[in-house]
């Protein structure tokens, strides 16, 4: 029991020295940047939606945005209508990013999203300034 904990510990330790270190700063920072950007996709989505996404509230977002909707199985799942809509969200970012931002990562792009979701879910319906 003792090496468990012992071993429980040290990588907890590791873990929250990832969680610290400049590079873990960094993918935040960046992934906050482009949440700015990710916040009136978000919001049009949600618009679109609405609190209790259906399967074809999803589709019919999906159309709106120009995204090909043909890999998504019909579904009621609500974590599985929620991914979906991850994924919508992430695909428009991406396709609204500028050359200059170049390539960016997709999990940086679904912090993003994750981040301006969780700021509309708490109130915050507009875009703060940069």
């Amino acid at each position: 029991m003792a090496n468990f904990v012992s071993g429980s510990v040290s990588e907890l330790k590791k873990i929250w020295g990832w969680l610290t270190s400049p590079a873990a700063e960094k993918a935040l920072q960046e992934a906050a940047s482009f949440a700015l950007t990710a916040a009136p996709i978000v919001e049009q989505i949600a618009t679109l939606t609405g609190a209790s996404p259906t399967f074809e509230k999803v589709i019919a977002a999906y159309d709106k945005f120009g995204v090909p909707a043909v890999q998504l199985a019909a579904t009621s799942n609500p974590t599985q209508l929620g991914n979906y809509l991850l994924n919508l969200a992430t695909t428009v970012l991406q396709k609204n990013l500028t050359p200059s931002q170049g390539p960016v990562a997709v999990n940086l792009l679904n912090t993003a999203v994750q981040l301006a979701v969780t700021a509309y879910k708490n109130g915050q319906t507009t875009v703060p300034a940069k």
